[in-house]
């Protein structure tokens, strides 16, 4: 099955590139004589008119054959208007670059149909507020935005899209909160969004989540309610005075005010089974227990009164061997300060230490109710990735554990207008990313490793249709694009080659002449099979690598 998805999947994507060719071809009036799927021997065809449709052995291209589109042949006085070579310069650039548009146009029907699938949306709820930035204090988790500005607001995508593009703007949130409908003003900060080969974007940002936090506790104090409730750090609350918790929120709602009553609490508590599977997975068992907790009075949070709170701070893991862990921190260990400044969040925390880089920072984190501090610098990882990226990073050695959940999802309002418009961002990015894909190498910051060739593509066909119909038409609409814009590469026997040639023609008021075109051509295709060789050794190497390594004698 993996051969059929293949063929398929390159099959389709010639047919559309060929189909771009000879429909501009035919609207000027061209004479085609063959159309081919495919090189090599005929396996199938049949003709229409004047042109022969044929389907070839080998399916990794294809050619739109038409008169005069080669110096050498002969074309009779009566079809000479039908003759490629006699068109004005501007019809044979259309014919020729119809194609690796077609290419790069069909992937927004490829798309379209992907995202026509999410019927089904993220609500426009807040499920976390990140501390010291502009929502802080005016969004509370569980608000659900209704309107911002005139636009009314349903579902999160339609949130991140019109803060995203305000960046610096003051927007009017109508929220609704319990049973209350207000509004607060909040101005989208710039903030750089990540995305591959360093392409980072500036776009606004507010600082909220649609995720929920799971009622996953840290316990701040062993003097804390919670922990002479034989609680601990990273148990999971499942129910409070006998109705079900899901959300930290939840257990805030049930908790209240409490001002000292005694609540039947059910939690879970992770344990840890050593070598599980023979050493090959890493496994948790979750044990049931119940307690009864009893908050100290006072004013404020029950929650906080009881000594409890989100996890998010707490450190889960620690990297053996990392700067981290030769400061001395372990599982359990809940952050304080950075360089003096409190920690309020985990995610502000890693951006601080990674916008510092190489940086030598103070840390001081509490254990129990000790308080340790030392100085440590993030680790520096230089190296090239499997896909033959070049890399210069800092790693955090340490990761929290916070478990989150999503609000339900609710109808998708305008199912069209969102895949169409989804399908023209997936497109604009994947042309993008594949433009400065080319301009890494030429920098030295991609590898030639990164290249791949028909075995990649076989496999992460057969990949993507083994996890469905969808993966399959995103893979597609994928090496659409890098076809679509490989082909426009001004390379001899390309069709950006006769682009080029095109240009020159228009510069210089007359052809290239056939002898240097047949050089370029030659050019072109040492070119072009020393590609297709390095892209084959590279997926050898790739599928393989202990063979290689065997032959290679290391």
């Amino acid at each position: 099955m993996p051969v059929v998805y293949f063929i398929v999947l390159v099959g389709v994507l010639v047919f559309v590139h060929e189909l771009g060719h000879l429909v501009w071809a035919k609207y000027f009036g061209v004479r085609v004589l063959k159309v081919s799927l495919g090189f090599g021997p005929r396996i199938a065809g049949f003709r229409r008119g004047e042109t022969v449709y044929v389907i070839s052995a080998l399916p990794l291209g294809g050619y739109v054959r038409m008169l005069g589109e080669n110096p050498w042949d002969e074309v009779r006085p009566k079809d000479s208007d039908r003759s490629f070579a006699n068109l004005s310069l501007w019809r044979r650039f259309a014919i020729v670059v119809a194609g690796p548009l077609m290419n790069l146009a069909f992937p927004v029907l490829l798309y379209s149909v992907v995202f026509l699938g999410d019927d089904q949306l993220t609500p426009a709820s807040v499920g976390m507020v990140s501390p010291d930035h502009p929502a802080d204090g005016r969004l509370l988790p569980g608000d659900v935005v209704t309107r911002i500005d005139k636009t009314p607001i349903s579902t999160f995508y339609d949130l991140t899209r019109i803060v995203e593009n305000n960046p610096g703007k003051p927007l009017r949130f109508e929220i609704k909160r319990g049973d209350k409908i207000l509004e607060q003003t909040i101005t989208p900060v710039r903030s750089e969004k990540e995305r591959p080969l360093d392409l980072n974007q500036q776009v606004g940002r507010i600082g909220i989540m649609p995720q929920h936090p799971l009622a996953v506790i840290g316990v701040r104090s062993h003097n804390a309610p919670a922990f002479a409730a034989r609680m601990r750090t990273f148990d999971v609350i499942v129910s409070a005075a006998g109705r079900p918790v899901e959300r930290f929120i939840d257990l805030e709602k049930v908790l209240g005010n409490n001002q000292g009553s005694l609540v039947p609490i059910t939690y879970l508590r992770p344990t840890p089974v050593p070598a599980a599977l023979g050493g090959l997975i890493e496994l948790d068992i979750y044990e049931p227990r119940v307690t009864t907790l009893t908050p100290d009075p006072g004013t404020g949070s029950a929650v906080a009164r009881a000594g409890i709170e989100p996890s998010d701070l707490y450190v889960s893991d620690v990297t053996a061997g990392s700067p981290e862990h030769g400061l001395g921190l372990l599982p359990g260990d809940r952050l304080v300060t950075l360089d003096g400044r409190p920690v309020r969040a985990w995610a502000s925390f890693v951006d601080n230490l990674k916008a510092d880089r190489g940086k030598s920072h103070w840390l001081t984190f509490r254990r129990g109710d000790d308080e340790l501090s030392g100085h440590y610098t993030l680790a520096r990882q230089r190296g090239v990735s499997s896909l033959g990226q070049v890399y210069d990073r800092y790693a955090v050695g340490i990761r929290n554990w916070v478990p989150t959940r999503l609000d339900p999802a609710v109808a998708n309002p305008q199912p069209l207008l969102y895949a169409v418009r989804e399908a023209f961002r997936a497109t604009g990015d994947v042309v993008q990313l594949t433009f400065y894909s080319v301009v890494r190498l030429f920098q030295g910051r991609l590898t030639l490793k990164s290249l791949g060739g028909p075995l990649t593509v076989f496999q992460a066909a057969g990949t993507a249709a083994r996890a469905g119909a969808l993966n399959y038409l995103t893979l597609m609409a994928f090496i659409s694009i890098e076809l679509g814009l490989i082909n426009l590469l001004p390379v001899p026997l390309l069709d950006g080659g006769h682009l080029m040639f095109f240009l020159v023609e228009a510069v210089a008021r007359r052809p290239v002449s056939v002898r240097v075109r047949e050089y370029a051509h030659l050019a072109g295709l040492a070119f072009l099979l020393g590609v297709m060789i390095l892209a084959f050794k590279n997926d050898i190497e790739r599928q393989w690598p202990e063979l290689i390594a065997k032959l290679m004698g290391r």
